[in-house]
């Protein structure tokens, strides 16, 4: 396997703990009398998404890597998600997207040109630095942080949820 079809199979896990991870935060809402629009509006800091948009750019960090690297275009999502469940959807319907991304598609050179179009500017990349400088750091920084934000809401969350399962 290539560094990018285990950049994909990370992404994959990633984006399953964090289901398992709404789930658990959606339980606890339920059980604690909180609210899932709560929850989802909550952040680190004022200057900072909240938790509905940190699990929505996990996915298009997700989806689209895996989408440049194997060079095919990555499903669009609305960004328009108002529940956990479509959280849940968003998240299960970008893994399907990944797991059908093939070894071969993503078997390639590590000097290929991946081009991110920023807000201002263009960011230029090699495949092997786009993946190690700019599509893994990403993801986890929002994963990271969707993470944290529950575990600042009083979510019981710990070291476990955020790997997974390791056997």
């Amino acid at each position: 396997m290539s560094i990018y079809s285990e950049t994909n199979a990370q992404f994959i896990l990633g984006l399953n703990n964090l289901s398992a991870i709404l789930d658990k935060a959606a339980n606890w809402a339920k059980e604690n009398g909180k609210t899932e629009e709560s929850l989802l509006a909550a952040t680190l800091a004022e200057d900072m998404y909240p938790l509905v948009r940190q699990v929505q750019i996990s996915t298009d960090m997700a989806k689209r890597a895996v989408a440049r690297l194997a060079g095919v275009d990555a499903p669009v999502m609305e960004d328009n998600e108002t529940t956990i469940a479509q959280l849940q959807a968003r998240i299960a319907a970008t893994v399907e997207f990944m797991k059908g991304i093939t070894d071969a598609q993503l078997d390639g050179d590590d000097e290929r040109p991946i081009v991110v179009m920023a807000r201002e500017h263009e960011l230029r990349f090699t495949a092997r630095s786009y993946v190690y400088k700019f599509a893994t750091p990403n993801f986890y920084f929002h994963f990271t942080t969707a993470y944290d934000i529950l575990r600042q809401a009083g979510v019981p969350l710990g070291k476990r949820d955020f790997v997974g399962p390791i056997f």
